[in-house]
Protein backbone atom coordinates (compact mmCIF):
# COMPACT_ATOMS: atom_id res chain seq x y z
CA UNK A 1 0.00 0.00 0.00
CA UNK A 2 1.29 3.48 -1.04
CA UNK A 3 2.55 5.38 2.48
CA UNK A 4 2.90 9.45 3.10
CA UNK A 5 5.31 11.18 4.98
CA UNK A 6 3.75 13.03 8.09
CA UNK A 7 5.82 16.09 7.18
CA UNK A 8 3.95 16.18 3.74
CA UNK A 9 2.16 19.77 3.45
CA UNK A 10 -1.95 18.31 3.62
CA UNK A 11 -2.61 21.58 2.29
CA UNK A 12 -1.38 20.80 -1.37
CA UNK A 13 -2.31 18.05 -4.03
CA UNK A 14 -5.36 17.27 -3.03
CA UNK A 15 -7.52 14.78 -4.91
CA UNK A 16 -9.98 16.65 -7.39
CA UNK A 17 -12.68 14.83 -5.82
CA UNK A 18 -11.99 16.99 -2.32
CA UNK A 19 -12.43 19.98 -3.61
CA UNK A 20 -15.48 22.07 -2.66
CA UNK A 21 -19.08 22.22 -4.79
CA UNK A 22 -20.81 24.83 -5.10
CA UNK A 23 -24.68 24.15 -4.57
CA UNK A 24 -28.00 25.86 -3.84
CA UNK A 25 -29.52 25.42 -0.48
CA UNK A 26 -33.23 25.15 0.71
CA UNK A 27 -33.87 27.67 3.55
CA UNK A 28 -34.45 24.02 5.57
CA UNK A 29 -31.15 22.51 4.17
CA UNK A 30 -29.66 26.04 5.91
CA UNK A 31 -31.30 25.98 8.82
CA UNK A 32 -30.53 22.18 8.94
CA UNK A 33 -26.55 22.48 8.28
CA UNK A 34 -25.99 25.18 10.83
CA UNK A 35 -27.65 22.98 13.53
CA UNK A 36 -25.33 20.25 12.10
CA UNK A 37 -22.28 23.20 12.65
CA UNK A 38 -23.43 23.87 16.15
CA UNK A 39 -23.36 20.18 17.24
CA UNK A 40 -19.50 20.10 15.90
CA UNK A 41 -19.10 23.17 17.59
CA UNK A 42 -19.95 21.47 20.53
CA UNK A 43 -18.33 18.45 20.53
CA UNK A 44 -14.54 18.28 19.90
CA UNK A 45 -12.78 15.68 21.49
CA UNK A 46 -12.61 13.51 18.76
CA UNK A 47 -9.17 11.72 17.54
CA UNK A 48 -9.08 13.10 14.35
CA UNK A 49 -9.36 17.05 15.75
CA UNK A 50 -6.65 16.28 17.93
CA UNK A 51 -4.34 15.19 15.01
CA UNK A 52 -5.32 18.01 12.91
CA UNK A 53 -4.70 20.26 15.46
CA UNK A 54 -1.30 18.79 16.60
CA UNK A 55 1.60 21.42 16.71
CA UNK A 56 4.51 19.86 15.78
CA UNK A 57 6.19 17.21 13.74
CA UNK A 58 7.22 15.11 16.68
CA UNK A 59 3.18 14.10 17.40
CA UNK A 60 2.92 13.13 14.28
CA UNK A 61 5.37 11.04 13.42
CA UNK A 62 4.26 8.04 12.16
CA UNK A 63 3.45 7.21 8.72
CA UNK A 64 -0.20 7.42 7.12
CA UNK A 65 -1.95 4.82 5.11
CA UNK A 66 -3.45 5.89 1.83
CA UNK A 67 -6.87 5.74 3.53
CA UNK A 68 -5.74 7.70 6.66
CA UNK A 69 -4.05 10.36 5.05
CA UNK A 70 -7.95 10.66 2.65
CA UNK A 71 -9.56 10.72 6.60
CA UNK A 72 -7.17 13.50 7.19
CA UNK A 73 -7.99 15.70 3.73
CA UNK A 74 -11.38 15.34 4.56
CA UNK A 75 -11.53 16.07 8.28
CA UNK A 76 -9.33 19.27 7.72
CA UNK A 77 -11.32 20.36 4.93
CA UNK A 78 -14.71 20.11 7.29
CA UNK A 79 -12.62 21.52 9.91
CA UNK A 80 -11.87 24.82 7.46
CA UNK A 81 -15.23 24.70 6.55
CA UNK A 82 -16.41 24.66 10.18
CA UNK A 83 -14.37 27.69 10.77
CA UNK A 84 -15.29 29.66 7.70
CA UNK A 85 -18.98 29.84 9.21
CA UNK A 86 -18.16 31.93 12.32
CA UNK A 87 -20.70 33.11 14.20
CA UNK A 88 -22.48 36.50 15.08
CA UNK A 89 -22.49 37.75 19.00
CA UNK A 90 -25.92 36.98 18.73
CA UNK A 91 -25.85 33.77 17.52
CA UNK A 92 -23.06 33.15 20.53
CA UNK A 93 -26.01 34.11 22.98
CA UNK A 94 -28.60 31.74 21.07
CA UNK A 95 -25.83 28.85 20.88
CA UNK A 96 -25.04 29.17 24.58
CA UNK A 97 -28.31 29.39 25.53
CA UNK A 98 -29.18 26.02 23.94
CA UNK A 99 -25.87 24.63 25.44
CA UNK A 100 -27.19 25.17 29.03
CA UNK A 101 -30.86 25.11 29.15
CA UNK A 102 -31.68 21.96 29.73
CA UNK A 103 -33.27 19.45 32.47
CA UNK A 104 -31.99 21.45 34.99
CA UNK A 105 -34.56 24.55 35.06
CA UNK A 106 -37.13 21.95 35.01
CA UNK A 107 -36.33 20.72 38.58
CA UNK A 108 -35.38 24.63 39.84
CA UNK A 109 -38.51 24.50 41.61
CA UNK A 110 -37.61 21.88 43.91
CA UNK A 111 -34.20 23.25 44.65
CA UNK A 112 -35.56 26.13 46.09
CA UNK A 113 -37.91 23.66 48.30
CA UNK A 114 -34.36 22.94 49.79
CA UNK A 115 -33.11 26.32 50.25
CA UNK A 116 -36.35 28.47 50.78
CA UNK A 117 -37.09 31.42 48.78
CA UNK A 118 -34.74 34.06 49.77
CA UNK A 119 -32.05 31.29 50.77
CA UNK A 120 -32.92 29.67 46.93
CA UNK A 121 -32.14 33.23 45.36
CA UNK A 122 -29.01 33.88 46.98
CA UNK A 123 -27.12 30.22 46.40
CA UNK A 124 -28.61 30.45 42.54
CA UNK A 125 -26.97 33.93 42.83
CA UNK A 126 -23.57 32.39 44.39
CA UNK A 127 -23.71 29.78 41.85
CA UNK A 128 -24.01 31.67 38.85
CA UNK A 129 -20.84 34.11 40.07
CA UNK A 130 -18.75 31.02 40.84
CA UNK A 131 -19.95 29.23 37.69
CA UNK A 132 -19.57 32.10 35.05
CA UNK A 133 -15.97 33.26 36.80
CA UNK A 134 -15.08 29.77 36.00
CA UNK A 135 -15.81 29.95 32.57
CA UNK A 136 -14.21 33.21 32.04
CA UNK A 137 -10.75 31.62 33.55
CA UNK A 138 -11.21 28.72 31.32
CA UNK A 139 -11.59 30.74 27.83
CA UNK A 140 -8.72 33.26 29.41
CA UNK A 141 -6.49 29.78 29.96
CA UNK A 142 -7.35 27.73 26.69
CA UNK A 143 -6.71 31.62 25.17
CA UNK A 144 -3.07 31.99 26.89
CA UNK A 145 -2.34 27.92 25.88
CA UNK A 146 -3.18 28.35 22.05
CA UNK A 147 -0.42 31.84 22.12
CA UNK A 148 2.18 29.41 23.33
CA UNK A 149 1.49 26.35 20.30
CA UNK A 150 2.40 27.45 17.18
CA UNK A 151 -0.12 26.35 14.33
CA UNK A 152 -2.72 25.58 17.03
CA UNK A 153 -6.28 27.07 16.55
CA UNK A 154 -8.01 25.66 19.22
CA UNK A 155 -8.07 23.78 22.37
CA UNK A 156 -11.29 22.12 23.99
CA UNK A 157 -11.60 21.25 27.78
CA UNK A 158 -9.23 18.35 27.99
CA UNK A 159 -6.48 19.87 26.00
CA UNK A 160 -6.47 23.04 27.65
CA UNK A 161 -6.04 21.16 30.73
CA UNK A 162 -3.11 18.78 29.54
CA UNK A 163 -1.62 22.31 27.98
CA UNK A 164 -1.45 24.52 30.89
CA UNK A 165 -0.48 21.75 33.56
CA UNK A 166 2.36 20.86 31.25
CA UNK A 167 3.22 24.37 30.60
CA UNK A 168 3.62 25.46 34.21
CA UNK A 169 6.13 22.34 34.61
CA UNK A 170 7.43 20.43 37.71
CA UNK A 171 4.74 18.11 39.08
CA UNK A 172 2.24 19.99 37.08
CA UNK A 173 3.70 18.16 34.02
CA UNK A 174 4.12 15.04 35.11
CA UNK A 175 0.45 15.00 35.67
CA UNK A 176 -0.89 16.69 32.66
CA UNK A 177 -1.57 13.65 30.69
CA UNK A 178 -3.97 11.76 33.29
CA UNK A 179 -5.55 15.13 33.93
CA UNK A 180 -6.54 15.27 30.46
CA UNK A 181 -7.71 11.95 30.45
CA UNK A 182 -9.50 12.41 33.51
CA UNK A 183 -11.23 15.51 32.48
CA UNK A 184 -12.48 13.54 29.41
CA UNK A 185 -13.61 10.67 31.93
CA UNK A 186 -15.96 12.87 33.10
CA UNK A 187 -17.30 14.69 30.35
CA UNK A 188 -18.46 11.34 29.31
CA UNK A 189 -19.36 10.80 32.77
CA UNK A 190 -21.31 13.56 33.17
CA UNK A 191 -23.20 12.80 29.23
CA UNK A 192 -24.19 9.47 30.84
CA UNK A 193 -25.53 10.77 34.05
CA UNK A 194 -27.59 12.98 31.86
CA UNK A 195 -28.87 10.63 29.85
CA UNK A 196 -30.01 8.89 32.81
CA UNK A 197 -31.74 11.46 34.28
CA UNK A 198 -32.98 12.46 30.95
CA UNK A 199 -34.83 8.67 30.41
CA UNK A 200 -36.50 9.19 34.04
CA UNK A 201 -37.47 12.33 33.31
CA UNK A 202 -39.04 11.26 29.92
CA UNK A 203 -40.69 7.76 31.84
CA UNK A 204 -42.18 9.50 34.28
CA UNK A 205 -43.75 12.29 32.45
CA UNK A 206 -45.31 10.29 29.93
CA UNK A 207 -46.82 8.14 32.35
CA UNK A 208 -49.69 10.36 33.54
CA UNK A 209 -50.43 11.00 29.99
CA UNK A 210 -50.84 7.28 29.91
CA UNK A 211 -52.69 6.49 33.32
CA UNK A 212 -55.29 9.29 32.01
CA UNK A 213 -56.47 7.66 28.87
CA UNK A 214 -55.86 3.68 29.10
CA UNK A 215 -55.07 3.57 32.87
CA UNK A 216 -52.89 0.42 32.59
CA UNK A 217 -51.63 1.16 35.85
CA UNK A 218 -47.62 0.23 34.81
CA UNK A 219 -44.75 1.05 36.99
CA UNK A 220 -42.21 3.80 34.98
CA UNK A 221 -39.92 1.18 35.30
CA UNK A 222 -42.19 -0.54 32.03
CA UNK A 223 -42.00 2.84 30.11
CA UNK A 224 -38.42 3.11 30.94
CA UNK A 225 -38.16 -0.56 29.19
CA UNK A 226 -40.17 0.46 26.53
CA UNK A 227 -37.96 3.51 25.69
CA UNK A 228 -35.03 0.78 25.43
CA UNK A 229 -35.52 0.04 21.60
CA UNK A 230 -36.15 3.25 20.16
CA UNK A 231 -33.20 4.92 22.02
CA UNK A 232 -30.79 2.20 20.94
CA UNK A 233 -32.16 2.47 17.44
CA UNK A 234 -31.53 6.41 17.76
CA UNK A 235 -28.08 6.41 19.03
CA UNK A 236 -27.04 3.93 16.58
CA UNK A 237 -27.20 6.41 14.21
CA UNK A 238 -23.10 7.41 13.67
CA UNK A 239 -23.58 10.30 11.66
CA UNK A 240 -24.34 14.00 13.49
CA UNK A 241 -25.82 15.20 10.26
CA UNK A 242 -28.87 12.80 10.86
CA UNK A 243 -29.60 13.76 14.28
CA UNK A 244 -29.49 17.54 13.22
CA UNK A 245 -33.36 18.00 12.89
CA UNK A 246 -34.06 16.32 16.17
CA UNK A 247 -32.11 19.17 17.78
CA UNK A 248 -34.03 21.45 15.83
CA UNK A 249 -37.33 19.98 16.97
CA UNK A 250 -36.28 19.51 20.45
CA UNK A 251 -35.06 23.41 20.88
CA UNK A 252 -38.87 24.61 19.43
CA UNK A 253 -40.67 22.34 21.64
CA UNK A 254 -38.62 23.22 24.98
CA UNK A 255 -39.22 26.81 24.49
CA UNK A 256 -42.91 26.30 23.82
CA UNK A 257 -43.29 24.13 26.92
CA UNK A 258 -41.67 26.86 28.88
CA UNK A 259 -43.35 28.98 28.26
CA UNK A 260 -46.82 27.05 28.91
CA UNK A 261 -45.26 25.96 32.60
CA UNK A 262 -44.81 30.02 33.19
CA UNK A 263 -48.88 30.18 31.91
CA UNK A 264 -49.74 27.92 34.23
CA UNK A 265 -47.48 29.37 37.24
CA UNK A 266 -49.32 33.19 36.72
CA UNK A 267 -52.33 31.56 35.50
CA UNK A 268 -54.41 32.07 38.90
CA UNK A 269 -52.77 34.38 41.48
CA UNK A 270 -49.82 33.33 43.38
CA UNK A 271 -49.91 32.93 47.82
CA UNK A 272 -48.03 35.12 49.59
CA UNK A 273 -44.65 34.93 50.03
CA UNK A 274 -45.08 35.06 53.87
CA UNK A 275 -46.48 30.99 53.19
CA UNK A 276 -43.78 29.92 51.96
CA UNK A 277 -39.70 29.70 54.45
CA UNK A 278 -37.17 32.07 53.45
CA UNK A 279 -34.76 30.36 54.17
CA UNK A 280 -34.99 26.28 54.97
CA UNK A 281 -32.64 23.96 57.27
CA UNK A 282 -29.11 23.89 56.88
CA UNK A 283 -29.53 20.14 56.22
CA UNK A 284 -30.98 20.22 53.03
CA UNK A 285 -28.52 23.20 51.40
CA UNK A 286 -26.36 20.50 50.18
CA UNK A 287 -29.16 18.67 47.63
CA UNK A 288 -29.71 22.65 46.61
CA UNK A 289 -26.94 23.29 46.02
CA UNK A 290 -25.80 19.67 43.57
CA UNK A 291 -29.25 20.62 41.72
CA UNK A 292 -28.26 24.14 40.82
CA UNK A 293 -25.14 23.54 39.81
CA UNK A 294 -26.15 20.68 37.69
CA UNK A 295 -28.63 23.19 35.87
CA UNK A 296 -25.03 24.76 35.50
CA UNK A 297 -24.15 22.35 32.85
CA UNK A 298 -22.64 23.99 29.71
CA UNK A 299 -19.32 24.86 30.79
CA UNK A 300 -17.85 22.01 27.89
CA UNK A 301 -19.45 23.95 25.12
CA UNK A 302 -18.08 27.59 25.95
CA UNK A 303 -15.34 27.02 24.32
CA UNK A 304 -15.83 25.41 21.09
CA UNK A 305 -18.60 27.81 20.57
CA UNK A 306 -16.28 30.23 21.25
CA UNK A 307 -13.95 29.09 18.74
CA UNK A 308 -16.64 29.97 15.85
CA UNK A 309 -17.08 33.20 16.89
CA UNK A 310 -16.27 36.04 14.32
CA UNK A 311 -15.51 38.67 17.15
CA UNK A 312 -13.78 36.46 19.80
CA UNK A 313 -12.72 39.44 22.18
CA UNK A 314 -16.58 40.19 22.42
CA UNK A 315 -17.03 37.11 24.91
CA UNK A 316 -15.23 37.89 27.55
CA UNK A 317 -16.14 41.50 29.61
CA UNK A 318 -18.15 42.67 32.00
CA UNK A 319 -20.88 43.55 29.43
CA UNK A 320 -19.97 40.70 26.60
CA UNK A 321 -21.21 37.73 25.09
CA UNK A 322 -20.48 34.82 28.08
CA UNK A 323 -22.11 37.49 31.21
CA UNK A 324 -24.75 37.96 28.84
CA UNK A 325 -26.37 34.82 27.87
CA UNK A 326 -25.27 33.16 31.25
CA UNK A 327 -26.96 36.09 33.23
CA UNK A 328 -30.39 35.33 31.07
CA UNK A 329 -29.96 31.80 31.76
CA UNK A 330 -29.60 32.42 35.92
CA UNK A 331 -32.77 34.47 35.66
CA UNK A 332 -34.36 31.94 33.78
CA UNK A 333 -33.51 29.47 36.73
CA UNK A 334 -34.14 31.99 39.81
CA UNK A 335 -37.60 33.04 38.20
CA UNK A 336 -38.77 29.24 37.55
CA UNK A 337 -37.61 28.28 40.84
CA UNK A 338 -39.06 31.28 42.86
CA UNK A 339 -42.25 30.81 41.56
CA UNK A 340 -42.76 27.66 40.79
CA UNK A 341 -42.09 27.25 44.55
CA UNK A 342 -44.12 30.36 45.45
CA UNK A 343 -46.88 28.59 43.20
CA UNK A 344 -46.55 25.20 44.37
CA UNK A 345 -45.19 24.96 47.66
CA UNK A 346 -44.08 21.98 49.61
CA UNK A 347 -46.36 20.35 46.82
CA UNK A 348 -43.75 20.79 44.54
CA UNK A 349 -42.83 17.56 42.58
CA UNK A 350 -39.20 16.46 41.45
CA UNK A 351 -39.78 17.87 38.19
CA UNK A 352 -42.50 21.14 37.71
CA UNK A 353 -44.29 19.43 34.55
CA UNK A 354 -45.67 16.80 37.06
CA UNK A 355 -47.80 19.54 38.98
CA UNK A 356 -49.53 20.60 35.90
CA UNK A 357 -52.84 20.16 35.91
CA UNK A 358 -53.45 16.28 34.70
CA UNK A 359 -56.86 16.52 33.07
CA UNK A 360 -55.97 19.68 31.39
CA UNK A 361 -55.33 19.23 27.30
CA UNK A 362 -52.54 22.09 27.39
CA UNK A 363 -50.63 21.00 30.47
CA UNK A 364 -50.72 17.72 28.84
CA UNK A 365 -49.43 18.99 25.23
CA UNK A 366 -46.39 20.16 27.32
CA UNK A 367 -45.85 16.60 28.97
CA UNK A 368 -45.32 15.32 25.91
CA UNK A 369 -43.30 18.49 24.50
CA UNK A 370 -40.85 17.92 27.07
CA UNK A 371 -40.99 14.41 26.81
CA UNK A 372 -39.89 14.46 23.33
CA UNK A 373 -37.74 17.18 23.48
CA UNK A 374 -35.60 15.54 26.46
CA UNK A 375 -35.52 11.67 24.32
CA UNK A 376 -34.53 13.87 21.10
CA UNK A 377 -32.08 15.21 23.28
CA UNK A 378 -30.65 12.03 24.53
CA UNK A 379 -29.20 11.01 21.23
CA UNK A 380 -27.48 14.05 20.38
CA UNK A 381 -25.67 13.98 24.38
CA UNK A 382 -24.54 9.42 23.75
CA UNK A 383 -22.93 11.20 20.59
CA UNK A 384 -20.44 12.88 22.51
CA UNK A 385 -19.77 10.14 24.47
CA UNK A 386 -19.42 7.86 22.08
CA UNK A 387 -16.51 10.59 20.36
CA UNK A 388 -14.96 10.20 23.27
CA UNK A 389 -15.54 6.28 23.84
CA UNK A 390 -14.80 5.39 20.07
CA UNK A 391 -11.26 7.22 19.25
CA UNK A 392 -9.64 6.67 23.04
CA UNK A 393 -10.97 3.07 24.21
CA UNK A 394 -12.40 1.03 21.28
CA UNK A 395 -9.87 2.33 18.37
CA UNK A 396 -6.71 1.74 20.10
CA UNK A 397 -7.32 -1.70 21.31
CA UNK A 398 -9.59 -3.18 18.69
CA UNK A 399 -8.45 -4.72 15.03
CA UNK A 400 -10.09 -2.45 12.38
CA UNK A 401 -11.76 -5.32 10.64
CA UNK A 402 -13.63 -5.47 14.17
CA UNK A 403 -14.10 -1.74 15.13
CA UNK A 404 -18.01 -1.21 14.08
CA UNK A 405 -19.09 -4.77 15.77
CA UNK A 406 -17.67 -3.04 18.63
CA UNK A 407 -18.69 0.14 18.56
CA UNK A 408 -21.97 -0.86 17.74
CA UNK A 409 -22.00 -3.60 20.91
CA UNK A 410 -20.47 -0.83 22.98
CA UNK A 411 -23.36 1.59 21.95
CA UNK A 412 -25.86 -0.84 22.79
CA UNK A 413 -24.60 -2.13 26.25
CA UNK A 414 -23.77 1.44 27.37
CA UNK A 415 -28.06 2.70 26.45
CA UNK A 416 -28.36 -0.59 28.30
CA UNK A 417 -26.73 0.60 31.37
CA UNK A 418 -27.57 4.11 31.24
CA UNK A 419 -31.70 2.83 31.37
CA UNK A 420 -30.52 0.31 33.76
CA UNK A 421 -29.06 3.26 36.36
CA UNK A 422 -32.63 5.79 35.42
CA UNK A 423 -34.68 2.20 36.85
CA UNK A 424 -32.87 2.08 39.63
CA UNK A 425 -33.67 5.69 41.09
CA UNK A 426 -36.87 6.70 40.84
CA UNK A 427 -35.99 9.93 42.46
CA UNK A 428 -35.52 12.37 39.48
CA UNK A 429 -34.45 15.04 41.96
CA UNK A 430 -32.32 13.44 44.21
CA UNK A 431 -30.16 12.19 41.41
CA UNK A 432 -30.22 15.00 39.57
CA UNK A 433 -28.88 16.43 42.94
CA UNK A 434 -26.65 13.17 42.79
CA UNK A 435 -24.70 14.02 39.56
CA UNK A 436 -24.55 17.78 39.87
CA UNK A 437 -22.24 17.18 43.14
CA UNK A 438 -20.34 14.74 41.99
CA UNK A 439 -19.48 15.87 38.05
CA UNK A 440 -20.38 19.45 37.58
CA UNK A 441 -18.76 20.59 41.21
CA UNK A 442 -15.37 19.19 39.58
CA UNK A 443 -16.33 20.05 35.86
CA UNK A 444 -17.13 23.67 36.72
CA UNK A 445 -15.18 24.61 39.95
CA UNK A 446 -12.48 22.18 40.65
CA UNK A 447 -10.70 21.89 37.41
CA UNK A 448 -11.15 25.56 36.24
CA UNK A 449 -10.03 26.39 39.35
CA UNK A 450 -6.57 23.82 38.63
CA UNK A 451 -6.13 24.99 35.20
CA UNK A 452 -6.04 28.93 35.48
CA UNK A 453 -3.70 28.49 38.42
CA UNK A 454 -1.38 26.12 36.17
CA UNK A 455 -1.51 28.32 33.16
CA UNK A 456 -0.32 31.30 34.96
CA UNK A 457 2.20 29.12 37.41
CA UNK A 458 5.54 30.33 35.68
CA UNK A 459 4.11 34.18 34.34
CA UNK A 460 2.29 35.53 37.27
CA UNK A 461 4.56 37.72 39.64
CA UNK A 462 4.61 36.06 43.84
CA UNK A 463 1.87 39.08 44.42
CA UNK A 464 0.01 37.35 41.97
CA UNK A 465 0.55 34.31 42.48
CA UNK A 466 -0.36 33.88 45.93
CA UNK A 467 -3.71 36.11 45.42
CA UNK A 468 -4.47 33.62 42.81
CA UNK A 469 -3.78 30.59 44.67
CA UNK A 470 -5.96 31.82 47.16
CA UNK A 471 -8.52 32.45 45.08
CA UNK A 472 -8.55 29.43 43.34
CA UNK A 473 -8.27 27.28 46.65
CA UNK A 474 -11.74 28.95 47.47
CA UNK A 475 -13.17 28.06 44.76
CA UNK A 476 -11.81 23.67 44.55
CA UNK A 477 -12.05 23.91 48.15
CA UNK A 478 -15.98 24.95 47.23
CA UNK A 479 -16.20 22.23 44.80
CA UNK A 480 -14.85 19.66 46.80
CA UNK A 481 -17.10 20.46 49.91
CA UNK A 482 -20.09 20.22 47.59
CA UNK A 483 -18.87 17.25 46.03
CA UNK A 484 -18.23 15.64 49.38
CA UNK A 485 -20.84 17.03 51.05
CA UNK A 486 -23.83 16.78 48.18
CA UNK A 487 -22.50 12.96 47.39
CA UNK A 488 -22.99 11.77 50.95
CA UNK A 489 -26.59 14.10 51.55
CA UNK A 490 -27.55 12.75 48.15
CA UNK A 491 -26.94 9.33 49.20
CA UNK A 492 -28.37 9.09 52.42
CA UNK A 493 -31.38 10.22 50.85
CA UNK A 494 -31.54 7.81 48.12
CA UNK A 495 -30.82 5.20 50.66
CA UNK A 496 -33.58 6.61 53.22
CA UNK A 497 -35.97 6.57 50.24
CA UNK A 498 -35.50 2.85 49.63
CA UNK A 499 -35.98 2.15 53.08
CA UNK A 500 -39.20 3.84 53.32
CA UNK A 501 -42.56 1.35 52.71
CA UNK A 502 -44.10 0.93 49.29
Amino acid sequence: MKRYSSDTHLHHNRPEHHGRRKRTVSTTEHILEEVERFGRRTISTSDLRKRLMSSGPSETSHLLSEDEYTEILEGEEEEEELLGHTISNTETIIHLLKGNIGIGVLTMPIAMSNAGLLGGVLGMVLVALITIHCMHTLVISSHKMVDKKDGVRFLDYADTAEAAFNDAGGWWAKSAKFFGRLINLFLCMSQIGSNAVYILFVAQNILPIVETYLSPGWNYRIYIAILLIPVILTCCVRNLKYLSPLSVVANILEFVGLGIIFYFIFATPLPSSDTRPWFSSAANFPIFFGTAIFAFEGISVVLPIENQMTTKKAMLGFNGVLNTSMVIIACLYISMGFFGYLKYGDDVESSITLNLPADSPLAQSALVMFSLAIFFSYALQFYVVMDIIGPNLIKPYVPERLYMPAEYTTRILLNVFTLGLAATVPWLDLLVSLLGAVKMSTLSLMAPALIETSANWSTDTRTKCIFRSLKNSFIFLVGLLGCIIGTYISLLEIVKKFQEPE
